[in-house]
């Protein structure tokens, strides 16, 4: 194969890879590096507890999938997770799906709304399984987030669980 040839098939290859479309772009209010900290309340979730950690979203390759990466303290016990977030054009959402550092994972529906983004899905904590729901909006130019966690165990009556503020940071 000559130089020329090898050159024409790269070529190939990058005309006939897909490009993620429009509807990725709202996503990109995540990408950067945050600082957070917060509150848990008390709850079935756990006691009264400060949150700190940080952050970081980035896109993968391709651009199809944003990977997010959470690491930090909730009092005194170590939390981690990994997320990866992509598009599904079936049901115009965004769905996420989330590896935890203690061996659980879950998948979430997000959808962007006029204020900001909606998280929601199930969570199983001591054989009960609750409703979550997570309303994250975004200030200042986009470099402040603040996210509310709730739960519900009948899908009305919501309490709150995590309050988060994250700072991009510059």
């Amino acid at each position: 194969m000559t130089t020329s040839n090898i050159a024409q098939s790269k070529r190939a290859i990058q005309q006939n890879r897909p490009s993620p479309g429009a509807e990725y772009r709202p996503l990109d209010v995540f990408v950067g590096n945050w600082s957070l900290e917060g509150q848990q309340y008390d709850g079935p979730f756990g006691p009264d507890a400060k949150i700190v950690g940080v952050e970081s979203y980035e896109w993968l390759t391709g651009g199809f999938f944003l990977v997010h990466r959470l690491g930090g303290r909730l009092d005194t016990a170590e939390i981690a997770c990994i997320e990866i977030i992509g598009f599904d054009e079936s049901s115009q959402n965004y769905p996420r799906y989330t590896f935890y550092s203690n061996g659980k994972t879950n998948e979430w529906q997000s959808q962007q709304t006029d204020a900001g983004w909606t998280i929601i899905g199930d969570s199983v904590m001591a054989d009960t399984t609750f409703k979550i729901r997570c309303t994250t909006l975004f200030s200042d130019s986009g470099n402040e987030m603040t996210s509310k966690w709730e739960y519900s165990s009948d899908g009305s009556n919501w309490k709150a669980f995590w309050d988060v503020r994250a700072v991009k940071a510059a």
